[in-house]
């Protein structure tokens, strides 16, 4: 009987102990959810928290003019409970409401209050609503504050160039692995070379391409802060430019890693030789 008392005794306990750990992990509140996600506006802080091991959702719609890049500012980040030593809380950003998988643009962590720029490749769209998801490691709060990033245009909406007029209000914003402004421009009536020129605060990449998915490479040029071009040489090509038609060109920063994200200034020219 003794043995039964005392195997009985160590169940309950373990059992009891079992139900603490649930309890504490417990303690935390989650903002919205999948149905029906709390609203962010660009620009605005929004007090907010997360359970242990849970998440938290979120929505936001970017302005009419807001092709681009964008970026989160996690702040007053605290934290309990916490099953990370590396990590606090995790952000997920979709295209869809669905939260799925499928729909996943990018995500990111972090320990501390910290700011994350959204550098999905093909940037964000104007006028669009994207949702985010926040995955707690413990019990959080925060103030989260979604904003315009460095970057312009974006491979569905590229900001126009005029032919041998110079845009001095280029802007980028990330490293060469997240971070791109998006462009285009129309050639004149006659097939001919075209020149590009910049003067860049930093390094930046240069890619030309001749298609409006980005994928059919032109022309392309190094990292380098003052940049003069002669566009379509790629692969030996001595024809140029063909008349009349559409290019379209993406800007990259130069940095290896996020350490060296950064916001580049510039201006940029597109003429046809001669001009």
């Amino acid at each position: 009987m003794k043995k039964i008392f005392y195997s009985l005794l160590i169940i309950i306990l373990s059992v009891s102990c079992s139900i603490d750990v649930e309890e504490s992990g417990s303690s935390g509140s989650n903002d919205g959810s999948a149905t029906s996600p709390v609203e962010l506006t660009v620009g605005t802080a929004k007090s907010g928290s997360v359970a242990y091991a849970s998440n938290s959702f979120y929505k936001f719609t970017t302005s009419s003019t807001g092709d681009g890049n964008y970026k989160l500012d996690v702040a007053s980040l605290a934290i309990t409970d916490s099953w990370s030593s590396s990590n606090s809380v995790l952000a997920y950003l979709y295209s869809n409401s669905s939260y799925s998988s499928s729909y996943l643009l990018e995500y990111d962590s972090c320990l501390a209050s910290c700011k994350m720029v959204f550098d999905y490749e093909d940037n964000l769209n104007a006028s669009t609503t994207y949702y985010l998801k926040i995955y707690g490691y413990g019990n959080a709060t925060y103030s989260l504050t979604v904003s315009k990033g460095g970057s312009e245009g974006s491979k569905n909406n590229p900001v126009e160039l005029t032919d041998n007029e110079t845009y001095t209000s280029g802007t980028v914003e990330g490293y060469y692995y997240g971070g791109q402004s998006y462009y285009k421009f129309e050639t004149g009536g006659a097939a001919d070379n075209y020149t590009v020129t910049m003067t860049n605060s930093n390094s930046l990449y240069g890619w030309l391409y001749s298609g409006s998915d980005f994928t059919s490479l032109v022309d392309y040029w190094s990292a380098e802060t003052t940049v003069s071009e002669t566009l379509g040489n790629y692969g030996g090509s001595t024809s140029g430019l063909s008349a009349n038609t559409t290019y379209y060109l993406e800007i990259e920063p130069s940095g290896t890693s996020i350490a060296d994200a950064k916001t580049t200034t510039y201006s940029i020219k597109i003429a046809a030789e001669g001009n």
